[in-house]
């Protein structure tokens, strides 16, 4: 009988992971906690959740984000950020070992790919997870909404990827090149779930008062206030920084290259290849995100790591060149989440993050990915 590989790795990760939650919790000072739980008591007394707070960065949230933080606000600080944290880190495992399975990786099936997958999501999530802001949990349930939708549940992956998408727009990308596959139940249940959760927050405002609330959320992202207050890591700002170009073409590149990936994934849905773009879809999604939102931050880059890990598979994909491909898969480490991580000096941290480092480091990845994803196409026998 045939004993199944050790889950060590696994459990390490989780452990080492929980451990950050409890260090952050109790020693780091994490301001966004502080936005997102006074939101959820601003919402409930009728204040404006958007409104500047000289004491605190803005909430860029959505109502129904803010109301399910109350239960958080009514505990103490250090065990509603803990408990806030450790959620999301664990929505993250079940997510990555979920997708990674349907894109062809079953983490439990062996011990080098738990240490690669370990080791390529690990240093970019705990570091988002230190900042104490939800992009950890966001791309949790784009792993799954991918996931489901690979397993052909396409009511649940509409559900998912329409509650990611209330809580944070960025999802949306990703549920929009899925909507070129043409599957309806997906359709149907991402629209109906979208004005779920958009309405939901009605059952404890008010019809009127959701109504204001989306109103003011919508005039804070529009007024785009929040740009300019920290680096941003987009193309955009990376050239403006380094080149002195301006940021008219900021809007348009980001369409022209939403539309291809867009045109791309249709073109691959219409000829069957439903394997193939599972497996690249996420990454590709992900590094659009990064790369062309001009919100994209430090925390926001943990949708980078579908990208690693892709690369660190082909390690156990290619023998033949395998010694070559952990080249690439190291070089895509040090780029991203090693410079900005304590693993580092604090010169050579502030170094990597004034050049902006990691700009460098999604253009990279994506390269990479996609070079991967042509080869394998290039090379798979037709219509698999």
């Amino acid at each position: 009988m045939s004993l199944k590989p050790s889950r060590s790795p696994f459990w390490f990760f989780i452990a080492l992971t929980l451990g950050i939650c409890a260090h952050t919790a109790l020693f780091k000072w994490t301001p966004p906690y502080d936005v997102v739980t006074q939101a959820a008591r601003n919402i409930v007394q009728g204040v404006n959740p958007y409104a500047p707070n000289p004491q605190l960065d803005f909430f860029k949230y959505s109502p129904l984000a803010g109301l399910l933080m109350l239960p958080f606000s009514v505990l103490p600080d250090a065990l509603g950020t803990f408990l806030l944290l450790a959620l999301q880190a664990s929505l993250f495992v079940w997510g990555l070992d979920r997708w990674a399975r349907v894109a062809g990786y079953p983490l439990s099936t062996s011990v080098p790919m738990q240490w690669i997958a370990f080791f390529s999501v690990f240093f970019d999530a705990a570091l988002s997870i230190q900042v104490g802001q939800w992009n950890v949990g966001i791309f949790a349930l784009m792993l799954l909404g991918a996931a489901q939708y690979a397993e052909g549940k396409y009511a649940r992956s509409g559900l998912v990827l329409s509650l990611g998408t209330n809580l944070k727009l960025f999802p949306f990308t990703l549920a929009l090149c899925l909507l070129t596959g043409r599957q309806k139940r997906f359709w149907a249940a991402f629209l109906a779930g979208l004005a779920l959760w958009f309405l939901l927050p009605s059952l404890v405002v008010g019809l009127r008062g959701n109504y204001r609330l989306l109103t003011e959320w919508y005039q804070l992202m529009q007024w785009d206030v929040t740009r300019g207050q920290d680096p941003m890591l987009d193309i955009a700002t990376f050239f403006s920084l380094h080149f002195g170009t301006g940021e008219s073409f900021r809007t348009p590149l980001a369409v022209l290259v939403g539309l291809l990936i867009g045109v791309t994934t249709f073109l691959l849905f219409r000829k069957g290849d439903t394997p193939v773009i599972h497996r690249f879809l996420l990454p590709i999604n992900g590094l659009y995100v990064v790369l062309f939102s001009y919100l994209s931050e430090s925390a926001t880059s943990v949708v980078a790591t579908g990208g690693v890990f892709l690369i660190g598979m082909q390690v156990l994909e290619d023998e033949k060149h395998r010694s070559r491909k952990v080249v690439l898969w190291l070089i895509a480490l040090v780029l991203i989440p090693m410079f900005y991580s304590d693993l580092v000096t604090h010169n050579m941290s502030q170094w990597a993050r004034g050049f902006h480092l990691k700009t460098l480091g999604y253009l990279y990845t994506t390269v990479v990915v996609l070079t991967l994803f042509w080869k394998q196409r290039s090379q798979a026998p037709a219509g698999t």
